[in-house]
């Protein structure tokens, strides 16, 4: 979209306080809506993440364009300044740089925009380069973002392919993208269910907690046999998606065996797009009944939205490409611009000679 006079009517606003933030959040929503931006975009995904993970120390920079009173434009940032003998204040999207065992994954952030041309690319840059920082950090950004276009005017952005998302953009002759072996496998296992008295289908709303609490049983068990802590380790996590799932945007769907619950899938969505999020599986009385997998061939064939997202993974992940077949993948990125070269150099440098 472009538009002429917007030259003379933007006006800019930095927001500084969460109280005032909160303040625009209908009209935040709004924008998202209008320009089909995703949910981690969204504010009741990023208000409620400050509300479980906002530090003392951290300082709210969130750039915001108006025309008139109307909203077009929120670059949703925040400072954070390390604990370094020679502290860096890293620029984040609000969203990311929370602690890593407690990481929710916010992905495919960007800066939301009703306008998309290079005056406004030009201006939001300037905007953002006026905070005082030592470095910018995003990861999960996509090459059709509106960041790719704004750290064009940034000097020295380094951009690093990182995975690929794998999306299903619709359902429509799915299991004909599929390979000749995973089509197999599908036509076997809904044999076996279908002999074993099972069962699909889409959790009302009203029993959403009794699943979520046994998808995370599920989940925990397996990943702890393994040696690993699990995704649900951390109680910062559940807090986030227990409070998350309370108003709406989130789907469950559900495999019973005989009555029993053989597999559960969590996902988040948006006007576009179910996110695959986490899962939970009976492994030890099921396995052999491959139940996540039957369960992922039903929600990608019943899925009521556009597309079905797999989310980001390695280049080379087997798994979730056994699903996407012959779709073509976006590339990921991690994205980080420094201002002070010379300091985030020394910074990083005396802090490995002070661990050694």
């Amino acid at each position: 979209m472009a538009n002429n006079s917007i030259e003379q009517t933007l006006e800019w606003r930095l927001i500084e306080d969460i109280e005032p933030l909160k303040q625009y959040t209908e009209q935040w929503h709004k924008l998202v809506q209008t320009s089909q931006a995703n949910l981690f975009c969204a504010p009741q995904w990023i208000m409620n993440w400050i509300e479980i993970y906002w530090q003392p120390d951290w300082q709210l920079k969130t750039i915001m364009g108006f025309e008139g009173e109307k909203l077009i434009a929120i670059a949703p940032l925040y400072l954070q300044k390390s604990n370094k003998l020679i502290p860096v204040n890293t620029l984040f999207p609000l969203g990311q740089g929370e602690p890593e065992e407690s990481e929710v994954l916010s992905e495919f952030q960007d800066i939301v925009l009703f306008y998309k041309n290079k005056f406004i690319y030009s201006e939001m840059a300037n905007q953002i380069q006026a905070i005082n920082f030592d470095q910018f950090s995003s990861h999960s950004v996509l090459p059709n973002s509106n960041w790719h276009s704004i750290l064009l005017h940034f000097k020295h952005p380094t951009v690093k392919q990182a995975g690929k998302r794998y999306l299903i953009p619709n359902n429509k002759n799915y299991l004909n993208t599929l390979s000749k072996n995973n089509r197999a496998k599908w036509k076997r296992c809904k044999s076996k269910l279908q002999r074993s008295n099972a069962l699909f289908f889409w959790v009302n709303e009203e029993d959403y907690e009794i699943y979520w609490q046994q998808l995370i049983l599920f989940h925990q068990k397996r990943w702890q046999k393994k040696g690993n802590k699990g995704a649900f380790f951390h109680p910062d996590i559940i807090k986030f998606h227990t409070q998350f799932r309370k108003p709406n945007n989130t789907k469950i769907s559900l495999l019973l065996i005989d009555d029993e619950v053989a597999a559960i899938h969590y996902y988040l969505y948006d006007k576009t797009t179910l996110y695959f999020y986490q899962c939970g599986w009976n492994e030890a009385k099921f396995a052999h009944l491959s139940p996540s997998y039957a369960l992922h061939i039903w929600s990608i064939l019943h899925n009521p939205i556009q597309n079905y997202d797999f989310m980001i993974g390695n280049t080379n992940d087997t798994y979730k490409k056994a699903f996407t077949g012959q779709n073509k993948l976006d590339d990921t990125y991690v994205v980080n611009a420094k201002r002070s070269r010379v300091k985030c150099f020394i910074s990083k440098l005396i802090n490995k000679l002070y661990i050694c």
